[in-house]
């Protein structure tokens, strides 16, 4: 097991071209879809046969024949097992349409997979194979670059449109509440060593500690404190599977100079110590 955190994934063919289309299927052993790593790109998951079996922040995640699934960008992943016929899209965020962004972002962490019925399921397949076949052609022409951008706006709005309806339902699609809490989402990925208490975020969105939590409360159910926590316990189980690094030292990473009061908050928060759950998953 490696001392260093788990490798953040840089696709060269990503970074080229802002996208890398994979038939899950024909993906090797090697592939970088088959090894623990984590996303620096958005991740849809199509399965059209079978099931693709994977732990996301280390949580087992089944995703059953005719079926989407996301993977956003800063979670961790790791293929667990699979018999399907699957298609993995990783696209660059900045290529994604903000509207989508926030459907997809308003998952909060724990998105599921949502089934999809037959006829739409081959629509976005279709989709996506014309995407392959356009990432592929290596042929030059002034439309290309637009015609590439048009087949990644149809293959994501696809899938957040599967995710769209919980969020239409409640009223919220375009609401403030969203907006905070997709802000509020992105600051942790980037801060959560550093900032630890709800006031702190909240000064960071120039708004108030009770209108935050307000907002994400609505949003996602759970308090602004809550998803800190979890942040961090993300990470921290990150780390604690995934390298050798001594619980003081982990501690000491995710901001805690005080390893002790760190494991206290694992155990209330995991119930376990932070031993106790490397022994059982490692």
């Amino acid at each position: 097991m490696s001392n260093e955190l788990i490798p953040t994934i840089k696709l060269d063919e990503v970074i080229e071209l802002g996208l890398q289309v994979v038939d899950y299927r024909k993906a090797g052993d090697l592939h970088f879809l088959k090894s623990p790593h984590r996303n620096e790109h958005y991740l849809f998951v199509l399965v059209k046969e079978g099931s693709l079996k994977l732990i996301v922040d280390s949580r087992e995640v089944v995703i059953p024949a005719q079926s989407v699934y996301y993977i956003l960008p800063g979670q961790v992943m790791q293929h667990f097992d699979t018999e399907a016929d699957a298609y993995v899209i990783a696209v660059d965020a900045f290529l994604l349409n903000q509207t989508y962004k926030y459907i997809l972002d308003e998952g909060c962490f724990v998105q599921t997979p949502v089934a999809i019925n037959a006829e739409r399921g081959g629509r976005l397949k279709s989709a996506i194979s014309l995407l392959g076949a356009e990432v592929k052609d290596a042929s030059v022409n002034s439309c290309k670059e637009h015609i590439k951008r048009g087949l990644i706006d149809a293959v994501a709005g696809m899938f957040a449109g599967e995710y769209a309806d919980s969020t239409i339902a409640h009223g919220r699609k375009d609401s403030s509440a969203v907006r905070i809490t997709t802000a509020f989402k992105r600051l942790i990925f980037a801060e959560y060593k550093t900032l630890k208490k709800p006031s702190s975020y909240a000064a960071a969105l120039n708004i108030s500690t009770p209108y935050l939590n307000e907002a994400v409360k609505e949003v996602s159910g759970q308090t602004v404190s809550y998803w800190i926590q979890n942040m961090i316990m993300f990470e921290a189980k990150r780390l604690l599977i995934y390298t050798d690094k001594t619980i003081k030292t982990i501690a000491y990473e995710l901001g805690y100079a005080d390893y002790v009061y760190f494991s206290k908050m694992f155990i209330g928060m995991v119930k376990m110590s932070p031993g106790a759950f490397r022994k059982k998953y490692r």
